[in-house]
């Protein structure tokens, strides 16, 4: 998709955009300013897209208990605040119904979900969710980058421990960790809760998949310990360890990290991977049952890119593949026979 084709809410979903409007990247504002200068048709979904991430930003999250009376307090004050700035030439001042009806569909779309979850320190966590089909990057506090998997959530507390960060994933996340230091320059460590496995980390990159009742965490970069039930097992760059039940089943040497991480740009590699394997990722992405009719073809090993975008053109490239037919019926996907 074009930005010319975007609407308001993916001006506001928009990474690099948020980036300009906050002024936190040079490369980004300069970027926004020439485009913006160059379609001017957009100005108006610009200007509201600015208006709706400066209100988010200010404050409290919007999106908790009492979410319209709070965001609508948001605006008025927000208002009043800038009736003596300066205004952009043709900058249209938004209702607060209208933005509250975006926020509202930025959140259904996104699969935003709060809730309040009462820690001993009666800290509030917060979840966010990636919808099947689709996936989602999320900057967390301490500017730490997370690609959350379709079918994914991570839940995180809204005020940040300085002294000892931590998330909690269901599915799979591909996590990016800022390395940060306290006074006295020990780092502040960082921790993933993933069934009954628990990632300690300090800057680095990793992945972990616990879409199953499995947890498979694989290191990219940098070093990560894993605290299980009866034993602790640190990883180096290129491994990956595969944990059940809290115990770990086995740890090896990745020769694939490319293709064990792909799905973060959009697609499944495989190379000699069993079709039921390939089933279970596919279910777990799309949110449908991929089941395999043709028994004989069970165990039959895969290699080669599964696009995820379109899940049309990935249903007719597993066709060709596995040189047999492949069918949509509602929420389930026939292979063979």
């Amino acid at each position: 998709m074009s930005y010319q084709e975007y609407t308001t809410a993916d001006f506001v979903n928009d990474e690099s955009f948020t980036c300009y409007v906050k002024a936190s990247d040079v490369q980004a504002v300069l970027f926004w300013e020439k485009w913006i200068h160059d379609h001017p048709s957009c100005l108006e979904k610009v200007n509201e897209a600015k208006e709706i991430i400066e209100l988010l930003s200010l404050g409290k999250d919007p999106l908790k208990e009492q979410f319209y009376e709070s965001l609508k307090n948001r605006i008025e004050n927000t208002i009043a605040t800038q009736q003596t700035a300066y205004q952009p030439v043709i900058k249209k001042r938004l209702s607060f119904f209208r933005i509250a009806a975006i926020i509202t569909g930025l959140v259904i779309g996104a699969g935003l979900l709060f809730y309040v979850t009462k820690k001993p320190e009666n800290n509030i966590l917060l979840t966010i969710s990636a919808p099947y089909g689709q996936t989602k990057t999320l900057l967390l506090p301490d500017s730490s980058t997370v690609i959350l998997n379709a079918n994914s959530s991570v839940k995180y507390p809204e005020k940040w421990d300085k002294q000892n960060r931590e998330v909690w994933l269901s599915g799979e996340a591909h996590f990016q960790i800022r390395h940060i230091e306290e006074k006295n320059q020990s780092p502040v460590p960082f921790t993933v809760h993933a069934n009954l496995t628990d990632v300690n980390v300090l800057g680095t990159v990793f992945n972990v998949d616990s879409h199953t009742d499995s947890t498979q965490v694989t290191l990219i970069s940098g070093k990560v310990a894993l605290r299980l039930k009866n034993q602790s097992l640190t990883l180096s760059p290129g491994e990956y360890a595969i944990c059940k039940k809290g115990e770990t089943v086995y740890r090896k040497k990745a020769d694939h990290l490319e293709r064990l991480t792909s799905w973060t740009d959009g697609r499944y590699v495989f190379k000699n991977t069993s079709l039921s394997v390939v089933c279970n990722k596919l279910s777990a992405y799309y949110g449908k049952k991929y089941m395999i009719r043709d028994k004989s073809i069970t165990d039959k090993e895969i290699s080669g890119t599964l696009e995820l975008k379109n899940e049309a053109v990935l249903i007719q490239t597993l066709a060709a593949l596995l040189n047999t037919t492949v069918k949509e019926n509602g929420k389930e996907v026939y292979i063979g026979n």
